[in-house]
């Protein structure tokens, strides 16, 4: 988006667009709010958000099908990080999707919007309480993906793990207990990615996998998860992720650790 974007020009177009077109026009909004979180200004991102929040109710669909996959489409995005954050506005949305997806069972898209609402959910949540359902979410959404869909189960698990992962961190009571869950979700995940050939989605697992194994204290299975994970990394070409995995795996002697890679 070159230039600074023209505000009054960007409202006055979607509120154009979303009133011929909802779903067309919000993968428009989408990308053009993704190019604004990575290059501002944040305040004309949340006016759009704020606009288009306050024109929610109004805008007309051919279905009850085609509401609800929009309004959970923009839960994501409110559920998402960045400058229009809002996880209240996300549970709202989330919740009459779901109602939507539970009633006319449509378990594809039920366990969707649950995946999703528990990623939120796990990002944006402060307390345990927050990461408490977080976990039962994404549990829900592995009732339908199952083994008859690892792919997708592959990524709920690897979510759940974080999910786990953090919700140790803000309840250090139970902080063994959560640990473990966090371990076997990525050890599952792990095994999955491999099986399908997923490389990079392995690598990811295989760092977390490491992270959980260090809290725990077991160095030994930490540090062979994260040299594998720099190998595969490095055979991706991704050299920053492949280099701060082995940095890991050196560094239990160390007083700290570095940073995770991005998108770990």
């Amino acid at each position: 988006m070159p230039g600074e974007p023209d505000q009054d020009a960007l409202l006055r177009h979607f509120r154009e667009a979303f009133g011929a077109d909802p779903g067309r026009a919000y993968s428009e909004w989408y990308r053009v709010q993704e190019e604004l979180r990575a290059t501002g200004p944040a305040g004309v991102a949340r006016a759009l958000a704020e606009d288009l929040w306050s024109a929610r109710q109004a805008l007309s669909f051919e279905t009850e099908t085609d509401r609800a996959r929009f309004l959970h489409n923009l839960a994501v995005f409110f559920g998402s990080s960045g400058p229009a954050a809002d996880l209240s506005r996300a549970r709202e949305l989330f919740g009459r999707a779901l109602d939507h997806f539970s009633a006319d069972d449509d378990g594809g898209w039920r366990a969707r919007a649950n995946h999703n609402f528990a990623t939120a959910l796990a990002n944006l949540g402060e307390d345990p309480d927050s990461l408490e359902e977080s976990v039962s979410l994404f549990e829900r959404a592995l009732a339908w993906r199952n083994y008859e869909r690892e792919i997708a189960r592959g990524v709920t698990l690897h979510n759940l793990g974080r999910a786990l992962h953090r919700w140790a961190g803000l309840e250090p009571a139970r902080a063994g207990e959560l640990l473990e869950r966090s371990a076997a979700a990525f050890v599952e995940a792990v095994e999955i990615r491999g099986r399908h050939g997923l490389i990079e989605g392995r690598a990811l697992s295989l760092f977390q996998l490491g992270l959980a194994q260090e809290a725990l204290g077991r160095k030994i299975e930490a540090r062979a998860a994260f040299e594998e994970a720099a190998a595969q990394f490095d055979a991706l070409g991704k050299t920053d992720s492949a280099g701060v995995a082995l940095a890991r795996a050196k560094a239990h002697s160390a007083t700290g650790v570095p940073d995770s890679p991005a998108g770990c």
